[in-house]
């Protein structure tokens, strides 16, 4: 449960409005205005409806999603306040870079282009990082690990095992970790609180816990079964965007094989299917597969959030509910 240099080991949020989707990437969907139009479905009263006109600021947002409350206190107090959040910035500038290469160099590619091996496995290993990353960090990835996996016995056993289940073993720990600093004994340490911190860190970034822990995470699962994949990149022209969604589209086809299709802006989106052929692909598409894909998206049922730089684009979404 190490922390970043000023991060207390309780205190208050410095910044309350945590973003699930980082905003280097809802840019990349914006028209000429800098705003986008929005759906959601966790809107207030469970009918969703269109919000045009919004900037990315306000946009893909949850007040304390990373944040683990200090037991019983209800003035806003918090373990390691900000930290994930703060380390989730400090990734997206590179991650924000990686994805400017990725658009200008397949934008840039004409039809008798060919990539280097670098330029192809950089490509690779962005995109198949990038789609888990942000998997990892959405609100139901969130709920998942604070609920579902730190309540559980393998988790609560390792906590037993690293001999950190107890208030008085956890102050210990950090008398050694920390050993600059004092502790306010009236303090708690809650093992189960600290537990939800701790899971939530761990699925996000897992590589915090060291080379073993990262190997054996969810989140390095899914980039080598994407890294195994054959990726096929679609562009489309200006002013014909492709709706963006908070999740990749999973989705089974005949052959037997999977496919996950996610859009990195308005004019790149992503295909990887597990078909064992290892190939990579850049196509031009037309307005006709343009419209289906967008159909299937607005049509799929896991999204909680859509965007696109036209709100026309996402008005049928509206009827069809």
């Amino acid at each position: 449960m190490g922390r970043q240099r000023g991060t207390p080991l309780i205190g208050r949020l410095d910044t309350r409005k945590e973003h699930y989707l980082p905003r280097f990437f809802l840019r990349r969907f914006v028209d000429d205005k800098g705003t986008l139009s929005v759906i959601s479905r966790a809107d207030e009263g469970g009918r969703p409806y269109l919000r045009p006109n919004m900037r990315v600021e306000n946009v893909a947002s949850v007040n304390g999603l990373y944040e683990t409350a200090y037991p019983g206190d209800r003035n806003g107090t918090y373990y390691f306040p900000n930290y994930i959040e703060k380390s989730l910035s400090s990734m997206e500038t590179a991650l924000g870079r990686e994805l400017g290469w990725t658009l200008d160099t397949v934008l840039g590619m004409r039809p008798s282009d060919r990539l280097s091996d670098d330029e192809l496995s950089r490509i690779m290993g962005f995109v198949s990082c990038f789609i888990p990353h942000i998997v990892s960090r959405s609100p139901q990835s969130v709920d998942f690990a604070k609920r579902t996996v730190a309540k559980s016995e393998d988790f609560l056993e390792a906590m037993r095992k690293a001999d950190i289940d107890s208030d008085e073993k956890l102050k210990n720990l950090y008398r050694e970790v920390v050993s600059d600093e004092g502790i306010d004994e009236s303090m708690t340490l809650d093992p189960d609180s600290l537990g939800e911190h701790l899971s939530l860190l761990l699925q996000m970034m897992p590589a915090v816990g060291g080379e073993e822990v990262f190997d054996a995470s969810p989140l390095h699962a899914a980039i080598r079964h994407l890294m195994d994949c054959s990726l096929l990149l679609m562009t489309t022209s200006v002013g014909h965007p492709f709706i963006g969604l908070d999740k990749p589209i999973r989705a089974r086809l005949p052959d037997p094989c999977t496919i996950w299709y996610y859009p990195l802006s308005s004019r790149v989106a992503a295909v990887f299917t597990d078909d064992r052929r290892h190939t990579f692909e850049k196509r031009s598409i037309g307005c006709r597969t343009l419209r289906a894909l967008n159909k299937a998206v607005l049509d799929d049922e896991e999204w909680s959030l859509v965007f696109c730089e036209r709100e026309d684009y996402l008005e049928p979404c509206l009827r069809d509910m």
